[in-house]
């Protein structure tokens, strides 16, 4: 098997480079999310992260009231209302995070070379001499004379001055004597503290996040919970206990490694995650500058064998006061999406920034032009390898086998869109799981109505193809979710439930629709509409080729089950319908995450 995976291939020559970009309607395959705070919770400036390529919303609970987040939230429903464009969100807990207490007003200032104490005693007030932190104990943590400890603001870039880097010269019960390596003025909303090497038996989930998700979470349907510092799985299985407790069962968790504890069962965690966070700002701290990117590439590889969809944090952390990025911080980005990385997660460029739609529009840039040197084929090889397909007993399931084959086609027809037909959303992520270059446009299409309807209206075009069934995944599918839900009362249609569709936007190159089985349309009917809507947003055009992908499924009636599928069809071959269409229909609602109220006539 090769051990050696590199997938960059590079242009034809340095000239290529000068060109310009000619095609600028298909936006990056890479996903991009923000996290929202003071500087990105308006609805102008939402709509305007949605329009530049925001597709991930990440409300951070390490601050903030739920009243004010609910406000960002309620403006992001308007942004996305009138701009048309989805957007997952994503809950992120506080965890055993630890901040400093009892701040003064005024900064606090402090010296290269001084002393300073971190105490656990809360009673006390935070100065220039003592930070009093919100750890209960430093018994049992491992911390000891030489340990290093960081102090600075809540989402820290590391180029501030508002940071302090400390070394422990002393351990004293619940105090640690430590003296500042820099100097530095502590200030800013939030003040954390990170202790390398540290063993955190604190719970997984704070008070504060077990509310935040009773209350907030499941008064929203939020798609994600990113478990901040997760250490092992048992700590993925604390967080789903909470979320089916509360209704939230559809609610996905993203693992978020971020601590040595994280990196040591990165194995188990990515096998229990749905999906994975790597946040370099905190790992950073924990590892040396010069292992980090091992621990990189290895994490990253790691979730794409897996078929995980994961994000990286902190790519260009000088774009949150300044309106470019460095070099460093452009190749930086570049070379994740060349590494595997399936989307990128910004911080502070987003929540206090002062370019934050300028940061997207940039990321996104260059997250695009990295795609278009992504060898998708070697990626592809690499995983047929891991998965022994070139060997005589291939380690390979059905589901697996449609999925790769769909890649596959389209990459020999160069196709410019792969469409699929899914349920769970199961399919798209094992399709986006193979990285193709073109666009994945996934049509999410309901368990229970597909059920109750015995014909072939979501075929390929009359092959007599149900794509509308039970489940995904045949035996190995549990608990498959309805979405949507489409519902009448004579004088208005509702359209509830959009989970499956909003956490598709994590998977990369994946654009979801959603489709209506309660909608008398002849067969072949939603194809047609997939492929007019792609036209009409410029992902296809007349003559191009499509690759359309089913994987296999059952229940769907008592007497048959479907067998998967995947077809080649040309744009011009389809009967498509009229240009003039607007897509208002319930059937391409893109942008709601309310329950979308469509009145009659």
């Amino acid at each position: 098997m090769a051990t050696n995976h590199v997938f960059f291939e590079p242009p034809k020559s340095l000239l290529s480079i000068l060109e310009e970009d000619k095609d600028l309607s298909v936006p990056a395959l890479t996903k991009l999310g923000c996290t929202l705070g003071p500087q990105s919770r308006s609805v102008e400036v939402l709509e305007s992260l949605l329009r530049a390529g925001m597709t991930v919303a990440r409300f951070d609970f390490s601050w903030g009231s739920m009243e004010y987040h609910q406000e960002t939230l309620d403006n992001l429903r308007i942004a996305m209302r009138n701009t048309k464009r989805l957007c997952c969100t994503m809950l992120d807990t506080m965890g055993p995070e630890i901040i400093v207490l009892n701040r003064p007003e005024a900064p606090i200032s402090l010296n290269a070379g001084q002393t300073l104490t971190l105490t656990c005693d809360k009673s006390v007030a935070a100065s220039a001499s003592v930070l009093p932190i919100s750890y209960p104990s430093l018994a049992g943590t491992g911390l000891a004379p030489g340990s290093q400890v960081f102090v600075g603001q809540y989402l820290f870039t590391g180029s501030e001055t508002s940071s302090v880097y400390l070394t422990v010269q002393e351990v004293r019960g619940d105090e640690a004597i430590c003296t500042c390596n820099n100097t530095c003025v502590l200030e800013g909303l939030a003040l954390t503290v990170h202790m390398a090497h540290m063993r955190n038996e604190a719970p997984i989930l704070a008070d504060s996040d077990v509310a935040a998700i009773r209350q907030w979470g499941a008064a929203n349907k939020i798609d994600y919970v990113c478990l901040s510092f997760t250490r092992n799985a048992a700590d993925i299985a604390v967080v789903r206990g909470v979320l089916d407790s509360c209704g939230l069962e559809q609610t996905r968790v993203m693992a978020k490694i971020e601590n040595l504890e994280g990196l040591v069962h990165a194995g188990d965690i990515i096998e229990a995650a749905d999906s994975v966070l790597l946040s370099r700002g905190n790992l950073g701290i924990c590892l040396d500058a010069e292992k980090m990117f091992l621990a990189q590439k290895k994490l990253l590889r790691a979730c794409n064998l897996a078929g995980k969809p994961v994000m990286v944090t902190r790519v260009v952390d000088t774009m949150t006061d300044a309106p470019r990025p460095t070099r460093a911080e452009a190749t930086d980005v570049a070379n994740l999406v060349l590494d595997g990385a399936d989307g990128i997660l910004l911080g502070s460029e987003t929540f206090r920034g002062k370019y934050a739609v300028s940061t997207v529009k940039t990321v996104c840039a260059i997250c695009k032009q990295a795609e278009l040197c992504f060898d998708n084929q070697s990626y592809y090889r690499s995983l047929m390898e891991y998965f022994g397909c070139y060997t005589l007993h291939p380690n390979l399931g059905k589901r697996e086998a449609l999925a790769s084959s769909a890649v596959r086609a389209a990459a020999k027809i160069n196709a410019a869109l792969i469409i699929v037909f899914t349920v769970t959303g199961q399919t798209a992520r094992l399709v986006a799981k193979y990285k193709p270059a073109c666009p994945i446009l996934t049509v999410v299409t309901s368990a229970d109505e597909a059920k109750a309807h015995n014909n072939d209206r979501y075929s390929l075009s009359g092959s007599g193809v149900n794509l509308a069934a039970a489940a995904e995944g045949g035996e190995e599918a549990t608990n498959p979710v309805v979405c949507p839900d489409i519902k009448s009362d004579g004088l208005k249609w509702t359209l509830l439930g959009e989970v499956q569709a909003r956490q598709c936007m994590l998977y990369r190159g994946v654009l979801p629709i959603m489709a209506d089985p309660d909608f008398s349309l002849p067969g072949g009917a939603i194809l047609d509409y997939a492929i007019a809507y792609a036209k009409q947003v410029g992902m296809v055009r007349s003559g191009d080729k499509v690759v359309v992908s089913q994987c296999p499924r059952t229940g769907y009636s008592d007497v048959m089950e479907e067998a998967g599928v995947v077809k080649l069809i040309t744009v011009d071959d389809h009967v498509i319908p009229g240009s003039a269409m607007t897509f208002n229909h319930p059937l391409f609602v893109i942008g709601s995450m309310e329950t979308l109220n469509k009145q009659a006539d």
